[in-house]
């Protein structure tokens, strides 16, 4: 009599037992909500490139933020719009506690939304270049020139500025700040103006390894921020790595050395083994962004029939976290929230 001893596909023969095994497993707290916030009043503008994602006014944002409350969504990542005529060179508007940000972080408290309250630090969508920060030449350039090679962000100038803006962020009611802008020493500063600020317990959320990506498209249609000239290759990582891998452990760890509670992968899917390089390396929770370009693929592939929605969005949530991720910032959280109950 012979034996078949080998039979993996008893484990997949019944749906209860698939459940029972699994490894990986979805709530509803897993997925932070990302919010584009502007001026105005009942605004609820749809962006073109990204179905089903919208600026909203701070009033709108409000009942958004309380409608994904009532979903379970327990975190969520603001972004500010600034009007044309308040841009300048250094992103001031960033610094005003009249900004779109600080008044939606004091609406929201004001409202009793009991969600967890994260900021973007950045300066491209204060600044009337759309970079990261202020810029600073780095040889003489021709008149009227704006070849990529004659300038670049002033990285000391910006990370003074960014623990400004994490302290004004702290003041208003944000409980974690997530600097994005890819400046070195970036972490260090803003745990250093925050703890002078006596703001100790607020959190960070370093965007750590952040690739210069073409999946961020979308993104600058939503939050009006794209460079208007030039790239952001100088200070955002190459995806092709200089030292691969350990280019992103080293980027993480002088992140966590400094203070950072937190670190982020961005984008997701094309740095699945980035994400989970990072995690075994690091000692602290790890987060992957699901960005606009992944998004507006699903959501345009959909659209057209050639995939299942939900069937795609849930298999890449797994995958992120099979890949170490403790959360997922996703346009998706609030439709995520209720699939997986």
């Amino acid at each position: 009599m012979s034996f078949e001893l080998h039979r993996p596909r008893r484990l997949r023969a019944h749906a209860q037992l698939r459940d029972m095994v699994a490894d990986t497993r979805l709530a509803a707290s897993d997925f932070t909500a990302p919010l584009f916030v502007r001026s105005g009043k009942g605004m609820k503008v749809p962006v073109k490139s990204m179905p089903g994602v919208f600026q909203f006014s701070v009033d709108t944002a409000v009942e958004e933020l309380k409608r994904l409350a009532r979903l379970g969504v327990s975190s969520y990542l603001l972004f500010g719009i600034t009007d044309a005529g308040k841009k300048d060179a250094v992103g001031s508007h960033a610094h005003s506690a009249e900004n779109e940000v600080c008044r939606t972080l004091k609406a929201a408290k004001d409202a009793g939304i009991p969600m967890l309250a994260i900021t973007d630090l950045c300066y491209c969508e204060y600044t009337d270049h759309g970079h990261c920060g202020p810029l600073v030449g780095t040889k003489k350039q021709e008149a009227g020139s704006k070849n990529q090679e004659e300038f670049t962000v002033d990285n000391d100038a910006t990370v003074a500025r960014l623990g400004e803006q994490a302290v004004l962020h702290a003041a208003c009611g944000a409980d974690v700040v997530a600097p994005s802008g890819m400046m070195d020493n970036m972490i260090a500063g803003i745990r250093g103006a925050l703890d002078e600020a006596g703001k100790r317990d607020t959190a960070i959320l370093s965007y750590a390894v952040k690739y210069a990506s073409s999946f961020y498209g979308p993104f600058r249609d939503a939050a009006e921020s794209p460079p208007q000239f030039g790239d952001r290759k100088s200070y955002q990582m190459d995806y092709r790595g200089a030292g691969g891998v350990k280019e992103a452990l080293r980027e993480a760890a002088i992140d966590v050395a400094q203070g950072a509670d937190m670190i982020m992968v961005k984008p997701g899917m094309a740095y699945l083994d980035i994400l989970r390089a990072v995690t075994d390396a690091v000692p602290v929770p790890t987060a992957v962004y699901q960005v606009s370009g992944e998004y507006a693929m699903i959501k345009a592939a959909a659209a057209n029939g050639w995939i299942d929605e939900k069937g795609v969005v849930m298999e890449t949530m797994h995958a992120f976290k099979r890949a170490g991720a403790g959360f997922v910032l996703t346009y998706y959280a609030g439709d995520l929230a209720g699939w997986v109950k």
